[in-house]
């Protein structure tokens, strides 16, 4: 599997990802239950940074494919840094650093006032590839959800009924359609970019912290 075969960007909600995308969907999937933290290195006043940390690590050390690198919030030349990056170790002729698969993480639990952010906010996780700030240019990226109580099908509600909420407030930006679904056994999520008529469709996985 190499870099060139990358997908360009969907045009609608019927994507399926092929080449990189899909190897590094796979290894997400494959590799994400067996994730464990260590709570010795944990910073409790930044705990998801803490995870993201050592996520990033973990992935890395488990990744094979000599041609990409999982790397914590690695800096963007056109965007918000995302919390982990899949890069090339290859640099481009234009010396392109640049992650060519986003993933943003966020905290699910109940008792934090900020975790609507998985969807929108301040930091909101799928607000900002909606706006193009994170998976500039990219058609597919993905999201995991550190789920510090209740239920993985309890939090998909949830997130759908915060979507549903947007919506209704916002309909110009959110469609119904952003909804989470599961397709062959996957999490996902189409968004449109309203700034460029694009579409991304995001991933979600959810660990048990």
């Amino acid at each position: 599997m190499t870099v060139s075969q990358i997908q360009q960007p969907a045009s609608c909600s019927e994507f399926e990802p092929k080449g990189v995308y899909l190897s590094i969907i796979l290894f997400i999937e494959e590799h994400l239950p067996y994730f464990r933290i260590n709570k010795c290195q944990m910073d409790k006043k930044a705990a998801e940074k803490s995870y993201n940390s050592q996520l990033s690590v973990y992935l890395q050390a488990k990744n094979s494919n000599s041609a990409l690198l999982f790397q914590n919030a690695p800096h963007q030349s056109n965007a918000r840094e995302p919390d982990i990056g899949v890069i090339r170790t290859r640099v481009l002729n234009n010396g392109d650093y640049d992650s060519i698969f986003d993933i943003e993480c966020k905290r699910l639990n109940s008792t934090l006032s900020h975790v609507k952010e998985y969807v929108s906010g301040k930091t909101g996780g799928i607000e900002r590839f909606k706006k193009n700030e994170h998976g500039v240019n990219m058609s597919c990226s993905a999201m995991i959800g550190y789920v510090e109580d209740k239920t993985d099908t309890y939090w998909l509600n949830q997130i759908n009924a915060w979507i549903d909420e947007l919506h209704v407030n916002n309909p110009a930006f959110w469609k119904e359609t952003e909804r989470l679904s599961q397709h062959d056994g996957h999490f996902k999520s189409t968004h449109e970019k309203p700034s460029n008529s694009q579409h991304i469709t995001l991933f979600h996985f959810f660990y048990a912290v």
